[in-house]
C-alpha cells in the first residue's frame, strides 16, 4: 500500500512537472512572438507539384496583407536583386504542400506551416488544410492560413 502511494505521488508529480514545462514553453513561444510585426513569406514547398508554388504564395501574400490589419505586416522582397524581403523581416513564413485530387476536377491543400524569427525559433506552427466546400482550394489554405496566423499574432500581443 505505502508503495502504490509513492508510485502514485511521483506520477502526480511528473504530471505536475510535464504541465509547468509546457506552460512556461507556451509562455516562451507567445513572448518570441511578441517580437514579430513584419512577415516574409517564403517559397513554399510542393513536392508533387513545383510550379503551384507561385500562386499559392501569392494568395498567402493577399490573404495575409488582408487579415493582419495593425497586428502586422507583409513584407515583400524589396531590393534591386529582390533579395532583401527577409532582411526588413521580423519572422518568415515558410512551409510544405500537398495538392490531392481524387477526380481531377476537385483539389485539396494540405500545409504543415510555420513562422520562424529571426534568431531560427519557430514560433507557430500548424498543420492547415483547405475547407471541401470551398471554389478554390488554393484560396481557401490561404485565407486559413491567414486566419490562423493572425489570430495567434493577435493573441500574443
Amino acid at each position: 500500500m505505502k508503495l502504490m502511494k509513492t508510485l502514485i505521488a511521483a506520477a502526480l508529480l511528473l504530471a505536475a512537472t510535464l504541465v509547468n514545462a509546457q506552460q512556461g514553453a507556451a509562455v516562451k513561444l507567445v513572448s518570441t512572438a511578441k517580437h514579430v510585426h513584419r512577415i516574409y513569406v517564403d517559397e513554399l514547398h510542393f513536392p508533387n507539384n513545383p510550379d503551384w508554388d507561385g500562386i499559392v504564395r501569392s494568395k498567402l501574400i493577399s490573404s495575409l496583407a488582408q487579415d493582419c490589419g495593425s497586428g502586422c505586416a507583409v513584407v515583400e522582397a524589396i531590393g534591386p536583386n529582390g533579395d532583401n524581403g527577409e532582411d526588413t523581416s521580423d519572422g518568415i513564413l515558410t512551409g510544405s504542400l500537398l495538392v490531392q485530387s481524387a477526380d481531377g476536377r476537385h483539389f485539396r491543400v494540405q500545409g504543415a506551416m510555420r513562422l520562424v524569427d529571426k534568431d531560427g525559433t519557430v514560433v507557430w506552427a500548424a498543420t492547415i488544410y483547405s475547407s471541401p466546400f470551398a471554389r478554390s482550394a488554393t484560396s481557401s489554405f490561404a485565407d486559413n492560413t491567414a486566419k490562423k496566423l493572425t489570430s495567434f499574432l493577435a493573441e500574443s500581443k
